[in-house]
């Protein structure tokens, strides 16, 4: 749909994800491109206006904070709301692409906190429905 963008060169993203800013208006919204390798992942994240997901391309793995973890196949929206610790990564065999919208009220669109484990992540990909 989009070029690839930039290598994400953010220690809240694990494998060789890239971004590509579409649309950046501070005021009122954001969307942007994800572009991830297989294995690659973000790490544990809240947004506090909450966040818009649709899979582009690929396969991914969704997990928020205390839910099992779902599989995320192309064509696929979700909405997520405020502050809810979740995070997000490929399992397809050729790049997953993401659009994801913000809402923005001013401050930090996203707050990254813990990683997620490859150990983790081996065990989202058994129990995702």
């Amino acid at each position: 749909m989009f070029n690839k963008g930039n290598k994400v060169e953010k220690p809240a993203y694990s494998g060789l994800p890239f971004y590509l800013n579409i649309l950046d208006d501070n005021l009122f919204a954001m969307v942007e491109q994800l572009t991830f390798p297989i294995g690659s992942r973000t790490n544990w994240h809240k947004n506090p206006c909450g966040q818009t997901i649709l899979v582009t391309k690929g396969a991914m793995i969704y997990q928020e904070e205390g839910s099992v973890p779902r599989l995320l196949l192309s064509n696929t929206v979700i909405t997520i709301k405020e502050n809810i610790n979740h995070w997000h990564g490929a399992i397809s065999e050729e790049n997953s692409c993401l659009l994801i919208t913000y809402k923005s009220n001013g401050d930090e669109l996203v707050t990254f906190t813990d990683s997620v484990s490859d150990i983790d992540f081996k065990k989202a990909l058994i129990n995702a429905k």
